[in-house]
């Protein structure tokens, strides 16, 4: 059998001539820049409007309290007067008696609205045939308008409303108490009806944070002869802690900034014994027309509450990463 011999040639083909395909990588977009867009596309309207609507204000009311303006110039141009709107309402003593009414005033407040909500809680969760009756009626209160609890409340603690006329009734007072009209009680009837409104919300919360307090934690305390009171205060509310701070946060925030029930029972008075520092940033500028002046106490308020917010932000913190 006779072999086949194969030769091989080599072609000498030029380097020009050989085309070898390049494969290009293709830079795409990473995952965090499409966050990012995805962020800027649903919140950007949201943001843009918020500027709108609540920074050019802010910068409005900062121009007018280093301003000099009162009513006859308010159209006008604002000549610049530094600090001395701040030194006028700092060294008022109306402002610093405002000031010790708001202190008490929210004070009060977050106290009896967070151990009112914690009884409301308790109660809410020994009783379930209780429970979806009452807070029903909680998120009733709770969903009013301030205007209309105002209102209300006006009505029945007026010196011929419903309340004092179960008081002389039942022989609890001699005659009529004017809630509303008198130095001593204005502010204390408009912090009870402030108390009222803000149960229902503490309420609510508190329930929700002691329900997810593990059972079999609560079983073994009562296993090992713990009290109801000593369950209450060295397992459950160390527990709920964080809740605890983020919603006393949130009360002493709302309380601060409390105008509508203020506008709506009192106005104020008598004179400013109902008044709290935001409502006395607004009788300054619409009841005597300083509106540099009111500029100013609007400034230190929004100094307060954004200490209120950095407060809430850390203890928002502190809750996750617990």
């Amino acid at each position: 059998m006779n072999a086949k011999s194969h030769t091989t040639t080599t072609l000498d083909v030029p380097a020009e001539a050989v085309h070898i395909p390049v494969t290009r990588r293709v830079r795409r977009p990473s995952r965090r820049w499409k966050n990012l867009a995805v962020k800027l596309t649903f919140a950007g309207p949201g943001v843009l409007l918020l500027l709108v609507l609540s920074l050019y204000p802010m910068l409005i009311l900062a121009q007018m309290a280093f301003s000099d303006v009162t009513i006859t110039n308010i159209l006008g141009e604002w000549p610049g007067v530094g600090l001395q709107n701040f030194a006028v309402v700092l060294g008022s003593s109306t402002f610093r008696a405002v000031a010790v009414q708001t202190l008490l005033f929210v004070a009060a407040i977050l106290i009896c609205t967070m151990a009112a909500g914690l009884f409301v809680a308790l109660c809410l969760r020994s009783s379930r045939g209780f429970s979806l009756v009452t807070q029903t009626m909680l998120i009733l209160v709770w969903t009013l308008p301030p205007v209309i609890v105002g209102s209300l409340w006006k009505f029945l603690l007026a010196s011929n409303g419903a309340i004092n006329y179960a008081l002389v009734q039942i022989g609890a007072i001699d005659k009529p108490i004017p809630f509303l009209s008198q130095p001593s009680t204005g502010l204390t009837a408009i912090a009870a009806v402030t108390i009222w409104v803000g149960i229902p919300f503490a309420g609510l919360v508190i329930k929700s944070a002691v329900l997810d307090v593990p059972e079999d934690v609560l079983d073994a305390a009562k296993i090992d002869g713990a009290s109801s009171t000593q369950i209450l205060f060295r397992i459950v509310l160390p527990m709920i802690r964080p809740t605890l701070l983020i919603l006393g946060v949130l009360i002493v925030v709302g309380a601060f900034k409390a105008f509508d029930l203020i506008y709506t029972m009192t106005r104020g008075g008598p004179g400013t014994a109902s008044t709290t520092i935001p409502y006395l940033g607004y009788s300054t500028a619409f009841q005597t027309y300083q509106f540099g002046q009111a500029g100013a106490i609007s400034l230190v308020a929004m100094a307060i509450v954004l200490l209120l917010a950095v407060a809430y932000i850390f203890a928002l913190r502190k809750e996750d990463r617990s």
